[in-house]
């Protein structure tokens, strides 16, 4: 199985500013930041209000890793201590349903496997140790 981790911080609304923080911090510039406003068919259409301008995605380079960032998403409780997630980043669908299948044996599933407009396989979900995990499949390659 081809994965690849990285640390992703979920931030209550400072997303923005904790990217410029760290990309100073490391001396990192941010490889790209999307705001939801960029992402509206992920809330079919209809961007609640005062979320326009909240981070959907922002990834930084730190030396051989990567670090990623986002604001949690409208609706979803700011829980100190879930801030942190590890994305397990797929190459295939299959990968991520099998990630999917055994993470959430014994534990929560936060976000339903789903397709998004950024991956045909996402979701977010707590293990049996309480370890929250966001799990992202690569769009195939076009020919």
């Amino acid at each position: 199985m081809d994965i690849h981790l990285t640390p992703y911080l979920m931030l209550n609304g400072n997303a923005k500013e904790a990217a410029d923080f760290y990309a100073d911090l490391f001396g990192a510039p941010i490889r790209s930041m999307e705001l939801v406003k960029d992402w509206p068919q992920e809330f079919e259409g209809d961007i609640p209000e005062g979320a326009e301008n909240l981070v959907m995605h922002a990834h930084l380079d730190i030396g051989t890793t990567g670090l990623m960032l986002a604001d949690i998403f409208p609706g979803q409780p700011y829980v100190p201590g879930s801030t942190i997630t590890i994305m397990l980043d797929t190459k295939t669908v299959n990968d991520a349903e099998a990630l999917y299948r055994k993470l959430s044996s014994g534990g929560e599933v936060l976000m339903s496997l789903s397709e998004t407009g950024f991956s045909p396989a996402y979701a977010q979900v707590k293990d049996q140790f309480g370890v929250q995990w966001q799990i992202v499949s690569d769009f195939p390659e076009e020919n």
